[in-house]
């Protein structure tokens, strides 16, 4: 599986998340927000605070993050 190089929050609650082996995704977090898992990112600038962790998982603090592998899987559905 490709590792995390960047990531960039968008104001739409959508991230570009550019991965090592040149592809881009842009994944859209909205219908997550719903979520008890990721109610917290609803706020704008909690949601900017993203940062990549060990190029595998996004993370916004100790509890709130998610994997490139679920990235990718939740696309693919």
């Amino acid at each position: 599986m490709s590792n995390i190089v960047s990531v960039k929050p968008n104001d739409d609650y959508t991230l570009l998340i550019e991965l090592d082996n040149r592809h881009k995704i842009i994944y859209d977090m909205r219908p997550r927000l719903q979520a008890a898992r990721f109610c917290g990112l609803a706020d704008l600038n909690r949601f900017k605070e993203v940062k990549v962790e060990h190029e595998k998982t996004l993370v916004w603090d100790n509890l709130c993050q998610i994997t490139i592998d679920e990235i990718i899987n939740m696309i693919e559905r």
